[in-house]
C-alpha cells in the first residue's frame, strides 16, 4: 500500500483537507493518513489550532471509503479510539514516542487492523521487547529515520528487520530527496508512506506566526504527488523474481 501522510499538515483547516483530497483522492495512492495527538500536545501555544472535529474525521473518512481507498490515523490518544473504529477507520499508526506505550499498542492491535510502528529512534533490543509482548499477525515495523539526509536512510534495515523479526517492515520517508522512494523499493517494504504539503495560503499564514510547519522539508508537494506514485507504480515492476530464465527479445530494432 501507498501511503499519503497529510499528518498535521492540513493545519487544523477544513478547507486545507478538502484541497488535499481533491488532489490525492485522483492519484494511486491507496491510502490517507492523518495525524491525532492527544490533549496535552494540542494544549501548547503553537499546536492549539492544529486539531480537526470529530464532524470532519466522520466527513474525511467517509471520502476517502467512497473514493476506494483507505483512511489511516497515527493516534496518540487512547481515548479517542473508539471513536475512529466507530466511523470504520482502516488502519493505525503509532509514532516514534509511544512504541513503548503498551496500553496504547495493544488496544490498537486488537482492533484487528493494520498497525504500523514507526522504529525512527529504536534500537533492535527495543524492537525485540515490543515483539516479545506485542507481536500479532497485523503489526508492521515501519522503518524511518527522523533525518532528512539520504545518507542517515539505512535502507539495509528493511531487509534486516524483516529477517530478523518475520513481520512485515515499511519504509516512511522523512528524507529530503525524494528519489529514496523508488530506492526503497529495492529492499521490499511491505508498504510505503511519505508525507504530503501544500503551498498554500493557510500555509503562509502560518509560517508568519514563526512557529516550524509540521511536515515541511521531507513532504511532497500534492502537485508532484501524481507523478511519484505512479513511478512507484512503476518501478516496483522492475524488481522482478530473481531468477533468470530464457526470454523472448522484446526490444524493438529499427530496419534500416
Amino acid at each position: 500500500m501507498v501511503i499519503a501522510e497529510i499528518g498535521l499538515n492540513h493545519l487544523g483547516d477544513y478547507k486545507e483537507v478538502k484541497s488535499y483530497l481533491n488532489t490525492l483522492l485522483n492519484t494511486k495512492v491507496e491510502g490517507i493518513e492523518f495525524q491525532v495527538r492527544d490533549s496535552i500536545f494540542y494544549a501548547r501555544p503553537e499546536k492549539k489550532d492544529l486539531e480537526l472535529n470529530q464532524q470532519e474525521y466522520i466527513d474525511i473518512c467517509q471520502q476517502i471509503k467512497d473514493s476506494g481507498k483507505n483512511f489511516g490515523v497515527a493516534l496518540t490518544d487512547i481515548t479517542k479510539l473508539d471513536f475512529f473504529e466507530s466511523i470504520g477507520t482502516d488502519f493505525y499508526k503509532v509514532i516514534i514516542n509511544d512504541i513503548k506505550n503498551k496500553e496504547l499498542v495493544e488496544a490498537l492491535c486488537k482492533t484487528g487492523k493494520k498497525v504500523f510502528i514507526s522504529t525512527g529512534l529504536s534500537s533492535n533490543e527495543d524492537i525485540e521487547e515490543l515483539l516479545s509482548w506485542a507481536y500479532c499477525r497485523n503489526i508492521v515495523l515501519n522503518h524511518t529515520q527522523l533525518s532528512n539526509e539520504a545518507s542517515d536512510s539505512n535502507l539495509k534495515a528493511i531487509k534486516h528487520l524483516r529477517d530478523t523479526h518475520k513481520v512485515p517492515v515499511s519504509f516512511g520517508s522523512h528524507c529530503s530527496n525524494h528519489n529514496i522512494l523508488y530506492m526503497s523499493l529495492c529492499f521490499e517494504p511491505s508498504d510505503i508512506l511519505f508525507y504530503v504539503k501544500n503551498e498554500s495560503k493557510a500555509k503562509k499564514e502560518w509560517e508568519k506566526t514563526g512557529y516550524p510547519y509540521p511536515d515541511e522539508k521531507h513532504a511532497i508537494l500534492l502537485e508532484d504527488v501524481p507523478e511519484i506514485v505512479d513511478n512507484i507504480k512503476n518501478l516496483e515492476k522492475a524488481i522482478g523474481s530473481g531468477i533468470k530464465k530464457s526470454f523472448n527479445n522484446k526490444l524493438k530494432i529499427r530496419k534500416h
